[in-house]
């Protein structure tokens, strides 16, 4: 598998679990809410607190970094 696509899964895999998570905390907050404006909001949300995705090519090897908005560490993954 190349490492752009393992990059891509991996940032899908988050924005899901993120996604799920963001839906149903503001579904439980706001139960009058419409659900076209639960979805956007909800993406909205998700979208700023996914990951960005980097792929960094070394000597060993490629490797792919994940940066989130509001922490300054970065994950490495090989």
């Amino acid at each position: 598998m190349k490492t752009s696509t393992k990059a891509s899964l991996y940032v899908f895999l988050i924005f899901a679990v993120i996604y799920v998570i963001v839906r149903f905390s503001i579904q439980a907050l706001f139960t009058d809410i419409n659900q076209m404006v639960l979805a956007v909001l909800s993406a909205v949300i998700t979208v700023v607190l996914t990951p960005q995705r980097r792929i960094i090519k070394k000597q060993s090897g490629e490797e792919i970094q994940l940066k989130w908005l509001f922490s300054k560490k970065v994950f490495t993954i090989k």
